[in-house]
This record gives structure tokens, sequence and C-alpha cells, in this order.
């Protein structure tokens, strides 16, 4: 009897055992069957154009930036102030030229004298009255006459130091009353209304930027702002030390919000690709496998995450070309794939075409504002 007891109770406990593991493998099998709901962002990929840019930097230098010398000697009687503007042709700086007054003066009488000594001699010679060489004699007084009256209203011409171009003081190397001698400095002239920019593009895609490709220029000097234009002019000659050619790029500058020695970020296009698929390259994801996207498949109604291995062409800006791995009409998640894993459920907040997608983006990267 006691160990009928015994068997029984024995029985018991394995039938509670039993139904405690069948109860833990139930609600096991149970949270496996449990899938992830995930709030993401997607878009629908189309075919579109997608331009290709080489991102660099430049120096902005100024076209038209002289330091203006003297070319004669003599005392400063006036001197334009730094900050001011002059026009082409327009006095600088003015030398005492007083004495070279009287010289030009001396030297006009001189010539005038000469000049009509020879047309009277000229007569008599052509009537034989007198001689070839009291002819040559006065035409060559004539010419001496003449010559050291040109070379005196040069003197006196640059006693003037006349402004070569429209610009600005920016440096005065003088002071009034100092004493000048031929070759010395006197200001510093520049004209920002046109400037350009500097800058060297590496050797493998010399056959890609040329005259005439476009560029787009920030300045993040002048809070960010951008400006479109062109290469003006493309070297043909690499450096060895950089491995670059030159190019120049020149921007029309009416505020002179530009200054020269600025610091530019160029983009400058290499080419238009069109029927391409494009991305936001925010939606890439690297690991030791290489490059993956986050695609949304349809299953038994719900839309299901799954990770694509995808190859990647240029980026430019927010954008990058997929070119193997996805297909027009595939939805991509772009927004939320950092919290996905394999398998999850989508929650789909927004769904857009993807070129609608990436002109917004390039708008947000590029407020352009052209001149």
């Amino acid at each position: 009897m006691f160990k009928t007891a015994i068997k029984i109770g024995i029985a018991a406990v394995l039938t509670a055992f039993a139904i405690s593991c069948n109860g833990d493998t139930e609600s096991s099998e149970n949270n496996n069957d449990a899938v992830r709901l995930v709030p993401v962002e997607t878009i629908t990929i189309e075919m579109g154009d997608f331009e290709d840019f080489i991102r660099l930097t430049g120096t902005v230098e100024a076209i038209e930036d002289a330091i203006i010398s003297s070319e004669s000697s003599g005392r400063i009687l006036s001197i334009s102030d730094r900050g001011q503007r002059v026009r082409q042709g327009e006095v600088i700086a003015q030398l005492d030229d007083r004495v070279l007054r009287s010289q030009y003066e001396a030297a006009r009488t001189a010539y005038n004298l000469a000049d009509d000594t020879y047309n009277r001699l000229e007569a008599l010679y052509a009537d034989s009255i007198i001689s070839t060489q009291d002819y040559e004699s006065a035409k060559a007084q004539r010419d001496q006459a003449r010559a050291q009256l040109d070379l005196t209203e040069k003197q006196l011409q640059d006693s003037r130091i006349e402004a070569p171009f429209d610009g600005r003081v920016e440096d005065r190397m003088i002071r009034m009353g100092e004493l000048i001698n031929p070759g010395q400095p006197v200001v510093r002239l520049v004209n920002t209304n046109t400037v350009r920019i500097l800058a060297g593009i590496p050797e493998r895609y010399s056959g890609e930027i040329t005259e005439g490709s476009e560029v787009i220029a920030n300045f993040r000097g002048i809070g960010g702002q951008l400006f479109t234009s062109e290469v003006t002019y493309a070297g043909n000659v690499i450096d060895p030390d950089t491995r670059t050619f030159t190019v120049e790029v020149e921007l029309s500058n009416p505020d002179r919000r530009v200054k020269p020695d600025m610091v530019a970020d160029l983009q400058v296009k290499r080419s238009t690709l069109s029927d391409v698929i494009v991305i936001p390259r925010t939606a890439i994801l690297r690991d030791e496998e290489g490059v993956s996207v986050f695609r949304s498949r349809e299953e038994n109604g719900r839309k299901i995450a799954e990770l694509v291995n995808v190859r990647t062409g240029p980026a430019s800006g927010p954008l990058i070309q997929i070119i193997e791995g996805l297909s027009e009409g595939d939805d991509v998640v772009v927004s939320g794939m950092r919290t996905l894993s394999i398998g999850d459920e989508l929650n789909v907040l927004k769904n857009e075409p993807s070129l609608e997608r990436a002109e917004r983006l390039r708008e947000r990267d590029r407020p352009v504002v052209s001149f």
C-alpha cells in the first residue's frame, strides 16, 4: 500500500513536469512567431538623371589686382586715400611737377624754333640756294628737338600716377610729402567686380573637366551662399608635385561680397547620367560583407524588411547611384533602417517617388543664387 502511494506521487510529479515543459515550449514558440512592427519611410524607385560632381577646394583672387609704382622721381603732393574708388585714367597720386613743366615748355619752344627753321630752309634747298649739308643739319636739329619734347612730355605725364583700371585703393605705400624714386610702389589697386577661383583638378579627370564645365561654388565665409558658373580656363600641364592641373572659374561679384584669398568649396560637373537609379546616401548600409539596403517585400498582405546587396556608382552630395541590386518599382527604406532587422514588419509612415525625394534633397543641399 505504501509503495503504491509512492508510485502515484511520482507519477503526479512527472505529469506536472511534463505539463510545465509543454507550456514553456508553447510559450517559446509563440514568442518566436512574434514580429516587430517598425516605423519607416520608403521611396519607390524611378529611373532618372544623375549629375556627377567632383568636390574640391579653390582660392579666390581678383582678376585686376596691381601694385602701382612710380615711373618718375619727385615729392608727393597728393595721393588717394585707402578705400577710395577710382576710375580708369583718374589720378591716384600727383608728384611735384614744377621743374618738369619748365623743362617741357623750354623743349616745346626749342622744337617750334627748330621746326620753323627747317621749314624755311626746306624751301631754299628746293631752289638750290642752300647746300645739302645745311638742309640735313636743320632737319637733324628739328628731329632732336622733337625727341627732347617727347621725353619731357612723357616725364610730365609720369608725374601724374593714373589708375590703369577701375578699382579701389586697398593700400598706400607712401605718404603725402615723401620723396619717391622710379619703380617705388605707391598704392595697391584692386577691382573685385569680377573675381576668379583657382583650383587643382586631379589628373584622372583630365579628359572629363574642360572649359565650359559647370561649377557650383560655395563660400562658407559669406554664409554658405552658392553661385553657379563654369570653368573658364583648364590647363594642359600637370603639376608633378600635386598631380593636378589648374582650372579657373570666373564669377561676377557686383556686391563685392566675395573677397580675394577666400576659400571656395567647388562642385565641378563631370557628366550627366541618364536613366539610372539614384537613392539617398543615408539609405546605404555598409559592413565587412559589402554594401546593402533594406527593401520592402509583400508577404501575406504585410510589408516585410529584406536586406539586399547592391553595387554603388558615383555619389554627389546627398545622392548615390545604384548600379546593381535594385530595379524600377522597388520600395527602399530611407528612414528608420538603423533599427531594422531582416524579417521585421514595416509600418510605412511615408512613401514617395525616388525622383521627388532626390530633387528635394538637391534643393536642400544647394540653395543656388545665380548672378
